[in-house]
């Protein structure tokens, strides 16, 4: 009987030490079945999926008038500029936005009123918004910003991220807008 007991303790051990080499053989084989990325995108890098990590960023830029409400009332002319970071899978569908707009007022050559609007949208294709991670404002709205002077720039940074089952990519565009006591502005955008 005792002698029963050690031959299917043995027995057992054996087992778990043939299911440890198993797996221990299985092991680089296990690491192969990580897919490669299998898409090349447009800048030359290589991506896994053609909705979410292959695409393309960029800007879309502009200015209008708005009521003169929207400017509180403000002195001088007034305008507002936009300028959107934009992320497009390769089939050119939008799969993020990150927008700012500035609405500022000017007279004299010098500014008079400046506040700042930033949000995300239009996420898709499984990409989401984390939080605003960046800005050279101190306040939300950097209200004021640049009042009595001839410029005045607001910037911020956004942070995205999409998950492909073990992979996840992030993007964290920067959208940047600048204004001048004269009407003139600009803007830029990156890493969308």
């Amino acid at each position: 009987m005792e002698h029963r007991k050690q031959a299917s303790v043995l027995a057992r051990v054996a087992a778990v030490i043939a299911g440890l080499a198993v797996s221990v053989a299985l092991a680089p084989g296990v690491a192969r079945a990580v897919p490669e990325p299998t898409y090349q995108a447009p800048d030359g890098s290589y991506c896994y999926d053609l909705n979410v990590d292959c695409g393309y960023g960029g800007l879309e830029t502009g200015t209008f008038t708005e009521s003169f409400d929207a400017y509180e009332r403000s002195p001088g002319t007034c305008r507002t500029r936009y300028a959107q970071a934009t992320r497009h899978d390769l089939a050119w569908l939008i799969v993020f936005r990150y927008n700012e707009q500035v609405r500022w007022c000017w007279r004299g050559g010098v500014i008079t009123y400046f506040w700042r609007d930033r949000w995300p949208s239009n996420t898709s294709f499984g990409w989401s918004f984390d939080g605003h991670i960046g800005s050279n404002c101190i306040y939300e709205h950097c209200s004021g910003r640049g009042v009595g002077t001839y410029s005045a720039e607001a910037w911020t940074q956004g942070a995205f991220h999409a998950c492909i089952t073990w992979f996840c990519p992030h993007k964290n565009p920067i959208v940047d807008i600048w204004v001048h006591g004269d009407g003139g502005s600009g803007a830029s955008a990156s890493g969308a």
